[in-house]
């Protein structure tokens, strides 16, 4: 059994880093490049469970359709299977959700974590991607109207 690659920790960071861009850029499709196809997932907002990589990012889009958005990760731990085949990842996020039209200058901070279980992929060296998240809430500041559709 050999030790997991020290560079998996950079290629997990990344895969997580890149569900932040794709929803901040609102690119919804390229959540497939972060969960696997039939990820699990559950967000503490309607719809709570979600199987399957297309009814994240449709849930995703839905939510985030009335607001602008900026999403950092702070504070994180990884942990790789020994046979570096698996990865289990706590990361803290903030998440800033910026009114629009109407509620323009309005804003609501989220603050969490993502609890994630993530997968190598076999076929691409040094590829990961979330097969299981967890969300969770510590607090949320702020006008929660934004979120809501105009």
């Amino acid at each position: 059994m050999s030790s997991p690659n020290p560079l998996d920790h950079i290629a997990i960071q990344n895969t997580l880093a890149r569900y932040c861009i794709a929803l901040d850029d609102k690119n919804f499709n390229a959540l497939s490049d972060v969960f696997v196809e039939d990820c699990i997932t559950h967000y503490p907002f309607p719809g709570g469970e979600l199987k399957g990589v297309t009814t994240v990012q449709n849930a995703i889009q839905a939510r985030l359709k009335p607001v602008t958005t900026q999403h950092a990760l702070t504070t994180q731990t990884i942990t790789i299977s020994e046979d570096g085949m698996a990865a289990s990842a706590v990361t803290y996020f903030t998440g800033a959700h910026f009114g629009t039209g109407a509620r323009e200058g309005q804003l609501l901070t989220a603050y969490g974590k993502y609890i994630d279980e993530l997968v190598r992929s076999e076929s691409q060296i040094g590829q990961w991607r979330i097969k299981k998240r967890e969300c969770k809430f510590m607090g949320r500041v702020g006008e929660l109207g934004v979120m809501e559709p105009q």
